[in-house]
């Protein structure tokens, strides 16, 4: 069953059966719909009965809980670089460990979960730069976004960014439990120098991020918590984070502030 709640004006945050989360801006001619979840209910028809306007779907990023919803759609578009994860996440093993997963909590599988074709998504064609980064805006009437290239959780991640709202959507780039612990991550220091500059480059050119919409958590949270939590992910805690078994041969550590509850889990080959 899908829940939404509305963070602004023409943003609805859904929140699928599994758990996470994706979220639908609408203007006042088009919509844009940002991830599709682990597609274990149809999202374009629970899509269909929040708007009746013509919806583009982008996918943060190539990995199976935002990706597999995509299903649903006829096309979609994503970040270039992730199409092999895509390929991977979409896989038949990747769909047995989400099934799995699916039928211990309890959610119906469809009944051809494990056949469906989820076409592979369109290139994003980014015709624009936001400082440094790679991006293109959408005029969906009446509201703006940016859809902006910010490598780190993986190599093709993307962020939307709602001028008018304030708004910045972060897709996987940060939860207040962040992974960058995956084998195509970003470095962790490399990723929060990314960040970083982002939110500089966004509110020299614009208004001040008050709310960030994360894709692990279904209220949106407060624009200070990402930058208080980018400035605590300091090299030295890193260094000193102790390590933790993910069950992959990857030397994952991870810090953690409480009573926060920010996590930070990544590998720390990649910053030595």
């Amino acid at each position: 069953m899908f829940h939404f709640t509305e963070i602004a004006p023409g943003v609805k945050h859904i929140q699928d059966a599994m758990g996470v989360c994706f979220t639908l801006i609408e203007g006042d001619k088009r919509a844009i719909l940002f991830d599709t979840g682990y597609g274990m209910e149809d999202v374009q028809a629970y899509v269909r009965t929040l708007t009746d306007k013509p919806v583009k779907v982008y996918l943060s990023h190539g990995h199976h809980d935002h990706v597999l919803g995509a299903r649903w759609f006829g096309q979609t578009l994503m970040g270039e670089a992730d199409m092999d994860e895509f390929r991977e996440r979409t896989g038949e093993g990747q769909r047995r460990k989400v099934m799995k997963q699916a039928e211990g909590q309890d959610v119906p599988v469809p009944d051809d979960f494990m056949i469906a074709n989820i076409s592979l998504p369109e290139a994003i064609c980014f015709n624009g730069k936001t400082g440094t980064f790679d991006s293109l805006e959408e005029d969906l009437g009446g509201l703006k976004i940016r859809v902006i290239l910010v490598p780190g959780h993986t190599p093709g991640s993307i962020v939307v960014f709602i001028p008018a709202r304030g708004l910045l959507l972060t897709g996987d780039d940060w939860n207040p439990c962040t992974w960058m612990w995956f084998p195509t991550s970003m470095d962790a220091s490399g990723w929060r120098e990314n960040m970083k500059t982002l939110i500089r480059v966004l509110e020299d050119d614009g208004p001040e991020i008050k709310t960030v919409i994360c894709s692990h958590q279904p209220k949106a949270r407060d624009g200070k918590e990402l930058k208080a939590f980018l400035e605590y992910m300091t090299d030295e805690r890193m260094k000193a984070a102790p390590a933790v078994d993910m069950g992959a041969p990857i030397d994952t550590h991870q810090i953690v502030k409480d009573p926060e509850g920010w996590v930070l889990l990544f590998d720390l080959r990649k910053i030595r």
